[in-house]
């Protein structure tokens, strides 16, 4: 009796401990596995809102007293099928020094904006009241007055703009030579230029920045001789808002005025102020040619210094008509061409990510993936960031919108960025892929692929949305182990 209970108990302790076998067994075959992917950068030279080379649309040069026809959307298309996404646009106000900028030419750029947004197209604006060989601008009071004119235009199509050249003042809108003396003799802002420049970032949401064509006028306005910093950026402050353009680029050694100083040493110290400053505020212009300029100056490898230096966004590749030519076919023949085209501004890619392979409704999403910014500089309009997953058959999307810096991403450094998230609890079983979005924030623009951010790999942009794929799945299974989210941060549906 003694030795059939002993057997009854072996046979259940074995059959017992088979089934804890079993059950691990099932337990570890569901749990989720993080799989770590290697993602393959990309040379190639592709379009991204807000940077890069862009097409200036001027003035007539045979008629330079003729504002610019309205824009069309053929020859803005030609702009995107060129790999940019922005033009710079002047309005030339010479017919209204000492009047009010009649209602058509405002219905003209209210339209302009319209064409711009149809086309996936932002605008670098400049207003401007003389052009070829300079001549008058508008007394002080005009200015302020045009700009209460365009202050509804600019807040309710801010959208479309990138930025804004200060303009208005001097020949070209360029700050110099004013003939009202909104500038004096020495080139100084005076109280009445101070005025303008504020009345500027006042009409423009602040949201935008504007750019000052010498940056001692940034220091003289705001009565601050300090470079932004880190504690500043992007606060929406007036110091925030202004950035610079360079219309001399590698000019000479003075860049035609951008800088001051006598001795190469004070010349040194305006360029640190600027690389200090220029990190958190636009930096865009275009190069200068002049039969004086040393045959050296504006070569690669001085221009690459220069441009990485004031973590340049943007240049022109048609300023002042084709003069500039010589310098960008100096950057061809060199071999440095393809590196501007790609660098200027933001060039995001992504190094890896490390994703499950598996989560439960109502379970926890925990995910990261690590970036880095080749280009000379980070976005400084705002940005979104969205996970996104997509159901492989449905094509349902649930989306989590990530609070993460994107302008604070810098050239040259590399940022790991952890996603935790909650799976909803009716969330359809299935696989579904892993993306990223970084759409443009302003409605009209947000489901817009052209105002998406693309990142510098291969394979993973998708045109038709505008997202980047990071090459995973994850299979949403109720058999899954793990824990339940406990957080009120969920993927929403839509």
């Amino acid at each position: 009796m003694k030795i059939k209970n002993t057997v009854r108990s072996l046979k259940l302790s074995v059959a017992l401990l088979a089934s804890m076998a079993i059950a691990g067994s099932c337990t570890a075959a569901q749990a989720p596995s993080i799989v770590t992917t290697t993602y393959q950068s990309s040379s190639e030279n592709f379009s991204n809102p807000e940077r890069g080379f862009y097409k200036s649309i001027d003035p007539p040069y045979k008629k330079p007293d003729t504002p610019s026809p309205p824009l069309q959307i053929s020859e803005l298309q030609k702009v995107r099928n060129e790999n940019m996404s922005m033009i710079r646009r002047y309005y030339l106000l010479s017919e209204f020094k000492d009047k009010p900028i009649s209602q058509s030419y405002l219905d003209m750029i209210s339209k302009d904006f319209e064409t711009a947004r149809q086309a996936g197209i932002k605008m670098i604006i400049r207003f401007t009241y003389n052009w070829l060989g300079g001549g008058d601008d508008a007394p002080r009071d005009i200015i302020l007055s045009h700009l209460d004119q365009l202050q509804p235009i600019l807040r309710s199509n801010s959208d479309a703009i990138a930025y804004m050249e200060a303009g208005f003042i001097g020949n070209w809108g360029e700050w110099h030579h004013s003939s009202n003396k909104l500038i004096d003799s020495h080139g100084n802002a005076t109280e009445d230029a101070r005025k303008v420049l504020l009345k500027i970032l006042s009409v423009l949401p602040r949201k935008r920045m504007v750019a000052v064509r010498y940056f001692f006028h940034k220091k003289q306005v705001l009565n601050n001789i300090n470079p932004l910093t880190l504690a500043e950026a992007f606060n929406g402050s007036e110091r925030a808002r202004i950035g610079h353009h360079n219309d001399a680029f590698r000019h000479d050694a003075l860049d035609w005025g951008t800088y001051t100083g006598a001795t190469p040493i004070d010349i040194e110290r305006e360029k640190t102020w600027l690389n200090l400053d220029t990190q958190y505020v636009v930096q865009g212009g275009e190069p200068a040619v002049a039969d004086s300029d040393p045959p050296e100056y504006n070569n690669c490898s001085n221009s690459l210094v220069d441009l990485a230096r004031m973590h340049w966004s943007g240049m022109t590749v048609n300023a002042n008509g084709t003069s500039t030519e010589p310098v960008y076919q100096k950057w061809r023949e060199q071999g440095c061409m393809g590196e501007i085209q790609r660098r200027l501004g933001y060039r995001f890619r992504l190094i890896d990510s490390a994703i499950p392979d598996k989560v439960k409704p109502a379970g926890t999403f925990s995910m990261k993936f690590k970036i880095t910014n080749d280009g000379w500089a980070s976005p400084y309009n705002s940005r979104n960031l969205e996970a996104i997953l997509r159901h492989r058959q449905t094509g349902k999307e649930y989306y989590l919108p990530i609070p993460e810096a994107i302008r604070m991403w810098m050239p040259g450094t590399t940022k790991e960025v952890n996603i935790v998230s909650g799976i909803p609890a009716n969330i359809p079983a299935g696989e579904y892929q892993v993306l990223l979005n970084l759409p443009d924030p302003a409605p009209k623009l947000y489901k817009r692929p052209e105002y998406s951010i693309r990142f510098a790999n291969q394979n993973v942009w998708e045109a038709s949305t505008g997202y980047n794929s990071l090459l995973r799945s994850i299979v949403v299974d109720p058999n899954v182990g793990g824990d339940t989210y406990s957080s009120n941060q969920f993927f929403k549906s839509r």
